[in-house]
């Protein structure tokens, strides 16, 4: 069934009607992506900031839970996928 998805998707992108499109389509897909990477670096920014003051918070009353809560505010689990989208749209430019 999977396999049968993925020849018909196949089928379709190769087909007359979809061909020459990427040219109009990709760049300003391209662009919109960029900009919420961008945003969600400055995210990643205020994620930063409120582990630093979990971790100052932590030190000050000495609490093992909020030196643990800000290690876990300080990780970022969709880093690599990311990575592998601004990787894949610097490709398609």
């Amino acid at each position: 069934e999977e396999l049968e998805a993925i020849t018909r998707a196949i089928e379709i992108i190769s087909s007359n009607a979809v061909k020459g499109n990427a040219d109009k389509h990709l760049p300003s897909l391209a662009q919109r992506s960029l900009a919420q990477l961008r945003s969600a670096g400055a995210s990643a920014s205020r994620q930063q900031r409120a582990a630093a003051f979990l971790r100052g918070k932590a030190e000050e009353l000495s609490s093992r839970v909020l030196s643990a809560l800000a290690t876990r505010a300080a990780d970022d689990p969709f880093a690599k996928v990311k990575k592998m989208i601004k990787d894949l749209i610097v490709r398609l430019m």
